[in-house]
This record gives C-alpha cells, structure tokens and sequence, in this order.
C-alpha cells in the first residue's frame, strides 16, 4: 500500500530516518536511503514523500519506492469529524481496566486472591510499559527489538492494562493486526486465570 508523509527526522550521517504518515494516528515509517525509486538530493527534514509501506524483518513500518512530492501532489489527510463525548470521554477498554483494578483491590484485601498477587499484577503493569517503550525506542533507532512473544506473556500475567495505555501514548502496536488479536486473547487468558485463582478449583488455597 502506497501512502503520503513527511520526513520528520533524518541522520545523514547514517543514511536513515523517519516518515510521518500525513495521517497523525499512523505510526512512523523508517526510511533508509537506498530505499529511494531514484537517486535525487539528499533527504531533508520537512519533505514531502510518496512510498510503498511493508513490514520488515524486525517487524516495523519501512518505506520503500520512495518519490519526492511537489506540493501540488500532497493529498492532505482530512481529519475523521469529531464526534461528541461525555464529560469523561471514558471508552469500553478504560471503563475494563477501572472495573478490573477495583476488582482487583476488593480481592486481594478480601483475600480471595492469594497473598502477593496484588503485588504481582502491579510489578508486570511496571514492566509491561517498560517493555513496550523499549520496543518503541528500538523501532525508531533500528535497534534490536522485543520479542513479541515477551510482550504476550507480560501482558498475559496482568500486565495488559499498561500495556494498552502504552499502545494508546506511545502509538506503538496499534496498527498490527495480528499483534493486536493475540493482545486480546491474552487478556482473556489473564482474566480466565484470575477466575481460577479465586475458584474452589485453586490448589493453592
């Protein structure tokens, strides 16, 4: 697929850099300067380009076939209507997470939950968005990236709610549509793990 942007950053010492989708929500797309369809001027920050967007072998966004633009030929991305929203502009996925972490608490102090897991929970959030700011870092310099499957388990043990605000603030993962279906299925393993915990079923008890 072929898409718009702007050169937003660019290290000409290296021969590589960053496209900013016109469309704010996508994530940058990493350029390098054997990826351009012809030899032109060197690179500038604030360029516009044409490409061909794929996934690459580390698993981030990598233009390729890229063409300088005139100004003529940039398709401005027009912005989806703002829709109105309550006062707290809460979405399903919060609203989850907020019914989740009270849950949580009530649990453990009611000592449904075995002693630590409170702990256990909080410590992979921490790591979660560690982990995922990390990746984030890694994509952007074309450093070696976090494994996927690490991010799964994490976020399996109870680290999903940061690592979906990590997706949400650092736009990272939100686009990548088999990462996100084995995101959601991680949560539902989690959430099928806390209800064995608290069932008769738990050993531990």
């Amino acid at each position: 697929m072929r898409d718009q942007g702007r050169l937003v950053e660019w290290f000409d010492d290296k021969g590589y850099g960053f496209i900013q989708p016109n469309d704010a929500k996508k994530e940058r797309v990493f350029l390098h300067i054997k990826d351009f369809a012809r030899t032109g001027p060197r690179p500038i920050v604030g360029c516009a380009l044409d490409y061909l967007v794929i996934l690459d072998e580390r698993g981030r966004y990598r233009a390729q076939q890229v063409v300088y633009l005139k100004a003529s030929q940039v398709i401005e991305h027009k912005a989806a209507p703002v829709r109105p929203t309550t006062a707290t502009g809460w979405s399903p996925m919060k609203v989850g997470i907020g019914v989740y972490i009270v849950f949580m608490v009530i649990a453990s102090f009611s000592k449904l939950l075995p002693p630590f897991t409170l702990l256990f929970v909080s410590l992979m959030n921490a790591l979660s968005y560690w982990l995922y700011s990390q990746d984030k870092e890694a994509a952007q310099l074309g450093n070696r990236r976090i494994p996927e499957q690490t991010l799964h388990i994490v976020d399996s043990l109870g680290g999903w709610c940061a690592g979906w605000l990590a997706q949400q603030k650092l736009r990272h993962k939100t686009q990548k549509q088999p990462f996100r279906k084995i995101y959601f299925c991680t949560i539902a393993f989690h959430i099928l793990l806390i209800c064995w915990l608290i069932s008769p079923l738990n050993i531990f008890h």
